[in-house]
């Protein structure tokens, strides 16, 4: 039953798309609109608006306020009804170098929101050659297993055969219906291991793989890791973010630390009162204009909880940094071992497979001759097969690992290069943000009717 349930599901995936797909289009696919990235945009546009946030504490405020009160006293001195509104404007001149601090600290997660968005953008690059790589692995083992299963078919009704005239014995016989029942076995496998690497690419694609073209070229390489780990070093964005977010931490102390200093400012008002009993009060206008100051004696032990909290925050991104400096370098020299490790292992099957032809053709010949037995046939062929898939592993490994590389380098992106997508540019978003920093009512649309804002536009023919 499950034998039947893969393959069902391996020819209906096959058959849907008709039209070949390159590499190139399921990248433009994927930077598109994989949801992972487009909520990573998103959060880069959280961090825009710190800015005109922390920089709102330097701008003026202007309110407006009124009241009614009715008396219900009898007395003579009633007032009677009294009808008040004011208009207030305050305008703060020394913060203690509160809102410096803050707007500092916003530009600093802009940065870091940047370099994790760029992080996250050359994963998803890796994780689509991944899984574009791994669709034509499968693939070709699940032929390679097809073709070991009809090679078998044919030894095993050769053997009956031979079993019926007296040229071979039932071990034989046997032999060759156990060998051929594992390379069923394998073949179910195989295809059960396409049918997941199909849904990781629709997962990351958006759309399930149609005929898929061959791998391209690799785009150039760093000639060592030496070369690697120095642009790792300088360019990972990942590390990058981590430094950004340091910085943005070291302004938060200072912010926190400015709550302990005076404060002034500068405060307009304009009120109006109206007495429905004139024999008391007097109707009319007040304005008035002064400075207000302050500054905090004793705030229960809150301010100086805060500058710890904020300084346990920088102190957490300081062990970050290491730790990404960590990762980064552990990252290349995995994926230069991978890749030295691929290449030499495709040189090593490609001996292999040619070997092990000639060999399975050797033994086969000497099989119908008496010099051999059934045994040593089906070890032959097992021995190609392996060889063969060993190739194509190898190939696929290679390929992963020269993108894992040039992630870690801060250069899968170069993948997008001719992809057919718009870049998206994070720096639009912010310019508009700076354009609407006065403006009280700049809403931006509902985001449910607005997710094109996290998506990059397509140019190609995949749309």
């Amino acid at each position: 039953m499950r034998r039947h349930f893969l393959t069902a599901v391996l020819l209906a995936s096959v058959a849907a798309p008709v039209s070949a797909e390159s590499l190139n289009e399921a990248i433009a696919l994927a930077y598109s609109n994989n949801p992972a990235v487009a909520a990573a945009r998103a959060r880069v546009r959280q961090a825009d608006e710190g800015v005109p946030i922390a920089a709102s504490g330097a701008r003026p405020t202007l309110g407006l306020s009124g009241s009614f009160n009715q008396s219900l006293s009898d007395s003579f001195a009633d007032l009677g009804q009294i009808w008040t509104g004011g208009l207030t404007l305050n305008q703060a001149i020394w913060e203690g170098g509160r809102v410096r601090a803050g707007v500092s600290g916003a530009q600093a997660r802009i940065v870091a929101s940047r370099l994790s968005l760029a992080a996250q953008e050359q994963a998803l690059i890796t994780d689509t050659v991944t899984a574009y790589a791994d669709v034509l692995r499968t693939q070709e083992i699940v032929k390679l297993n097809q073709n070991q299963v009809r090679v078998l078919e044919q030894e095993l009704r050769a053997s009956r055969d031979r079993f019926e005239v007296g040229d071979v014995t039932r071990t034989d016989v046997a032999q060759s219906e156990a060998r051929l029942a594992a390379s069923q076995a394998n073949l179910i496998a195989a295809r059960g291991n396409a049918v997941y690497a199909r849904q990781a690419y629709q997962r990351l694609v958006g759309r399930a793989p149609g005929q898929l073209e061959p791998l391209p070229p690799l785009p150039p390489l760093p000639e060592s890791e030496a070369q690697a780990q120095s642009r790792a070093a300088d360019l990972n964005p990942s590390l990058g973010a981590a430094k950004a977010s340091e910085k943005a931490a070291g302004e938060d102390v200072r912010a926190a630390k400015a709550g302990r200093l005076p404060s002034v400012g500068v405060q307009a008002s304009a009120n109006y009162t109206e007495y429905s009993n004139n024999r008391i009060g007097s109707s009319g206008f007040d304005p008035r204009i002064g400075i207000t100051a302050g500054m905090p004696l004793f705030s229960g032990g809150l301010i100086a909880a805060q500058v710890r909290q904020a300084q346990a925050r920088q102190s957490e991104a300081m062990e970050n940094i290491s730790l990404a400096e960590r990762q980064v370098t552990e990252g290349v020299a995995n994926s230069w071992a991978l890749l030295e490790t691929a290449e030499a292992t495709i040189q090593a099957a490609k001996s292999q497979t040619s070997a092990n032809t000639l060999a399975a053709e050797g033994v086969r010949q000497e099989n119908m001759v008496g010099s051999r037995d059934i045994l040593d046939v089906l070890n032959a062929e097992q021995e190609l097969l392996n060889s063969r898939v060993q190739l194509v592993q190898a190939e696929r490994d290679r390929y992963v690992a020269a993108y894992q590389l040039l992630e870690s380098v801060g250069a899968a992106d170069i993948a997008l290069e001719g992809a057919g997508v718009a870049r998206y540019d994070p720096v639009t978003n912010a310019e508009r943000v700076r354009g609407k920093g006065w403006s009280e009512f700049g809403y931006d649309p509902d985001p449910a009717t607005d997710r094109a804002r996290n998506t990059a536009p397509l140019m190609g023919p995949q749309q």
